[in-house]
């Protein structure tokens, strides 16, 4: 489905939801997205810690980053908690959310000023948190 979306190169994060695509494993969850706004879950590994990351498809929001330590025993509770989350967003909106100070949380901001200029300084602050 997300390569089938993405073969429309004008879908505003396009370059972002291909990167993280590549990024993703799915060995340990599947591929997941969000209907409202449309957005894609994905799990990137780094090296101490799990990235969920939410990109949405075609809309001015910034990128949401969740970091879990990996441990397979609190995994599935991480999951759910950011299951949870993403309800919270869904039903009371980004706002609201933010406003109370989620754990382990980050969010990157798109700068739109420049297409490729802005793709490369979202991936360089994306990195720096892949620990």
């Amino acid at each position: 489905m997300l390569n089938d979306l993405l073969k429309n190169k004008n879908v505003k994060h396009y370059r972002h939801l291909r990167y993280l695509a590549s990024k993703h494993d799915g060995s340990v969850i599947k591929l997941r997205f969000v209907l409202d706004p449309f957005s894609f879950v994905f799990l990137l590994s780094g090296a101490e810690q799990y990235h969920i990351v939410l990109e949405t498809l075609d809309t001015e929001e910034a990128t949401y980053i969740w970091h879990i330590d990996k441990n397979p025993l609190l995994f599935p509770e991480k999951i759910h908690a950011i299951d949870q989350d993403l309800n919270a967003i869904r039903n009371k909106g980004r706002q609201h959310f933010l406003e109370n100070h989620p754990e382990n949380f980050s969010r990157i901001i798109h700068d739109y000023s420049e297409e490729r200029k802005g793709f490369v300084v979202w991936r360089d602050m994306l990195e720096e948190r892949l620990v």
